[in-house]
């Protein structure tokens, strides 16, 4: 697996809370083939850590619909865990439409970053060339195996929150993590605001049954890292066009929202509370490679004709993953012991999402 994949893969498992040994290529040859290629190779390639990093950030958002009093509060601390499905573990290449020529004798189906396969499609990019008098040569400037996945189908997002009552039964919720350096990797924050509304205090009938709580609650999260990366061209380039240039202004940019507005229920006996909700979920997950990187080709004219060289350019990719108006469906069970709470909830929306949590909570 080349290194800018590496990085991404650090970045998602930092986010995650756990990082993970990546296996596979060590080169670059993604970007130094064709960069629109590259783009739709990592579109397919990334997109169920996308969609886990989505429902992560969308869960352990609450666990009771009964909003704090006035003053109260809680600190909870949780950990959401989504799965990707088996469907997500390999992509097909034989419909893309590629500008390298695809050998798929081994293979019709490449790993995603979830899954793993030793056989995997190789990619080879070749230019034709004039050398004069009508003597054309195919000159071959780029050929690897499409990248292998880390093996790993699922991975926890950890997560802090405050949450503080507010007058007619509301309070607020915030999660926050300040930008913090990764040595010289680079650097990563996490923020969040959520609130919790109650509605059986408008409802007579419901207000009067003490066990029971209905409530309207949403919440937005939001990632932010940066990842410094060093993509220099190849050793096998022939021609240099800018010897001495600095690659040193290379990042990986991962900017992640997610969102969700819920209807919420819970019934309360003793210590024991049972909570469902069902709403709405979105995600955005935004990946960029910005700054200055080099970009294969054959020479095709003048006396260094047939060479390999390199074009420099500017942000080369740009990814951007959706997930708007997934149905959300969620419940779960929390233990109340004095001012100490445990919760574990399941949550169906574009991933199925697993969280715990523990918590201290006052009114």
């Amino acid at each position: 697996m080349n290194r800018v994949i590496h990085r991404m893969i650090i970045i998602g498992m930092i986010q995650a809370g756990m990082l993970v040994p990546a296996k596979g290529q060590t080169d670059l040859d993604f970007i130094y083939g064709c960069i629109a290629d590259g783009e739709l190779i990592l579109r397919e390639y990334l997109e169920p850590y996308a969609r886990i990093i989505g429902s992560d950030m969308n869960a352990g958002w609450y666990n009771t619909a009964r909003p704090h009093k006035l003053g109260g509060l809680d600190v909870t601390f949780s950990v959401s865990m989504a799965r990707a499905p088996v469907t997500a573990l390999t992509y097909g290449i034989s419909d893309m439409e590629l500008n390298g020529s695809v050998d798929m004798s081994s293979t019709v189906d490449a790993p995603t970053i979830a899954g793993a396969q030793e056989e995997r499609p190789r990619i080879t990019y070749s230019q034709q060339v004039d050398l004069g008098g009508g003597n054309m040569q195919e000159v071959e400037y780029a050929s690897f195996n499409l990248p292998d996945g880390t093996g790993y189908d699922f991975f926890p997002l950890p997560v802090a929150q405050l949450t503080v009552g507010l007058p007619f039964g509301t309070d607020v919720s915030a999660r926050f993590v300040p930008m913090v350096g990764l040595s010289t990797y680079g650097e990563i924050g996490l923020w969040g605001v959520g609130g919790r509304h109650s509605i059986s205090q408008w409802v007579p009938v419901v207000k009067r049954l003490k066990f029971l709580d209905f409530g309207i609650q949403g919440g937005y999260t939001k990632v932010t890292s940066s990842l410094h990366v060093l993509v220099e061209p190849q050793p096998t380039v022939e021609v240099d066009p800018s010897p001495g240039f600095d690659w040193d202004d290379q990042f990986i940019v991962q900017n992640v929202e997610g969102w969700t507005i819920n209807l919420i229920a819970s019934q309360t006996l003793l210590f024991i509370t049972f909570y469902q909700g069902i709403g709405y979920a979105g995600s955005m997950v935004e990946i960029l490679a910005e700054g200055h990187y080099p970009v294969q080709s054959v020479v095709g004219e003048g006396e260094d004709l047939g060479k390999t060289t390199y074009e420099i350019v500017k942000d080369p990719v740009s990814l951007e993953f959706r997930n708007f108006n997934d149905l959300r469906l969620n419940a779960g069970v929390r233990l109340k012991m004095g001012v100490f709470t445990i919760h574990y909830d399941f949550t169906k929306t574009y991933y199925a999402v697993h969280s715990v949590g523990l918590g201290f909570t006052f009114r």
